[in-house]
């Protein structure tokens, strides 16, 4: 059964795979922790700063939670929330991110991660969340939209990943 749960450093090396794969894949809409940076000592290098961002004390940085998506054991994906509308989210990153392991996509993963994910904005107290998404993602756009998202507007946007682009903004509500 899929789960969210916090980062742990038990899962690092396969977190490790799956940012492999989606660098790679060349996958542009989501970018992790680059795999060449993941070594046996990465979790406790970066620990601090994620316990940081979680009480909102990086500078330029909304408050984020981070979790991985796990199945039976197996790493699946990843699952980001930020709390806070800032600029921010509201014209780039969005409240929520996530993303599937490449080599499972196509199993219906990212429903289930944006399901679950739905519920933690819920007990983090959040009665409608953004997501922000390429509008070129059509994977992306079909589970939003499966799961309640209305869309907002589309705006132009530009990163180093997608270069310039639209970017659909979709509210959530709880």
């Amino acid at each position: 059964m899929l789960q969210l749960i916090k980062r742990c450093p038990e899962y690092t090396l396969e977190y490790k795979e799956y940012c492999r794969e989606l660098h790679d894949n060349h996958v542009i809409y989501f970018r992790p922790a680059n795999p060449n940076s993941i070594d046996e000592n990465w979790f406790a290098r970066t620990k601090l700063w994620y316990d940081k961002k979680e009480k909102g004390l990086i500078e330029g940085q909304p408050i984020s939670f981070h979790y991985w998506a796990v199945d039976d054991g197996k790493f699946i994906g990843e699952f980001q929330l930020r709390t806070e509308f800032s600029d921010k989210v509201l014209s780039g990153i969005g409240s929520i991110g996530y993303a599937v392991k490449v080599s499972e996509w196509g199993k219906g993963y990212g429903t289930e991660i944006l399901r679950l994910g739905l519920q933690i904005a819920k007990e983090h107290g959040m009665d409608k969340v953004l997501l922000t998404i390429n509008d070129k993602n059509a994977a992306s756009i079909h589970v939003c939209e499966k799961l309640g998202g209305m869309l907002e507007d589309s705006i132009e946007a530009y990163n180093d990943a997608e270069g310039h682009h639209l970017l659909k903004r979709y509210w959530i509500t709880l």
